[in-house]
Protein backbone atom coordinates (compact mmCIF):
# COMPACT_ATOMS: atom_id res chain seq x y z
CA UNK A 1 0.00 0.00 0.00
CA UNK A 2 0.92 3.54 -0.98
CA UNK A 3 1.92 6.03 1.84
CA UNK A 4 -0.37 8.17 3.17
CA UNK A 5 0.14 12.24 1.73
CA UNK A 6 -0.26 15.33 3.76
CA UNK A 7 -3.53 15.80 1.40
CA UNK A 8 -4.79 12.48 2.01
CA UNK A 9 -4.63 12.75 5.78
CA UNK A 10 -6.28 16.50 5.37
CA UNK A 11 -9.15 15.08 3.24
CA UNK A 12 -9.50 12.49 5.65
CA UNK A 13 -9.71 14.64 8.80
CA UNK A 14 -12.14 17.10 6.94
CA UNK A 15 -14.39 13.82 6.07
CA UNK A 16 -14.49 13.54 10.19
CA UNK A 17 -14.84 16.96 11.14
CA UNK A 18 -11.06 17.75 11.38
CA UNK A 19 -9.08 20.80 10.59
CA UNK A 20 -5.27 19.26 10.94
CA UNK A 21 -2.87 21.58 9.83
CA UNK A 22 0.64 21.83 10.17
CA UNK A 23 3.06 21.15 12.41
CA UNK A 24 0.33 18.45 13.68
CA UNK A 25 -0.01 17.41 9.84
CA UNK A 26 3.57 15.81 9.66
CA UNK A 27 3.34 14.27 12.75
CA UNK A 28 -0.41 12.39 11.97
CA UNK A 29 0.81 11.29 8.51
CA UNK A 30 3.92 9.76 10.29
CA UNK A 31 1.61 8.10 12.76
CA UNK A 32 -0.77 6.87 10.49
CA UNK A 33 2.01 5.42 7.83
CA UNK A 34 3.44 3.68 10.35
CA UNK A 35 -0.02 2.29 11.85
CA UNK A 36 -0.69 1.08 8.22
CA UNK A 37 2.53 -0.29 7.38
CA UNK A 38 2.43 -2.14 10.79
CA UNK A 39 -1.28 -3.69 9.76
CA UNK A 40 0.09 -4.68 6.49
CA UNK A 41 2.74 -6.60 7.94
CA UNK A 42 -0.01 -8.74 9.92
CA UNK A 43 -1.95 -9.43 6.73
CA UNK A 44 -1.97 -13.03 6.23
CA UNK A 45 -1.48 -13.71 2.51
CA UNK A 46 -4.72 -14.57 1.03
CA UNK A 47 -7.02 -13.35 2.99
CA UNK A 48 -8.74 -11.11 0.39
CA UNK A 49 -9.85 -14.37 -1.09
CA UNK A 50 -11.66 -15.35 1.63
CA UNK A 51 -15.19 -14.95 1.76
CA UNK A 52 -16.63 -12.98 4.82
CA UNK A 53 -19.26 -14.54 7.18
CA UNK A 54 -22.44 -12.84 8.37
CA UNK A 55 -22.73 -11.91 11.72
CA UNK A 56 -25.65 -13.30 13.48
CA UNK A 57 -26.76 -11.75 16.98
CA UNK A 58 -28.52 -13.75 18.86
CA UNK A 59 -32.17 -12.97 19.76
CA UNK A 60 -32.55 -10.47 22.55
Amino acid sequence: MADLSKEDIQALGRAVGLDIQEPELTEVMYSLNALLESLDAINPPGLEEVEPLPIILPPA
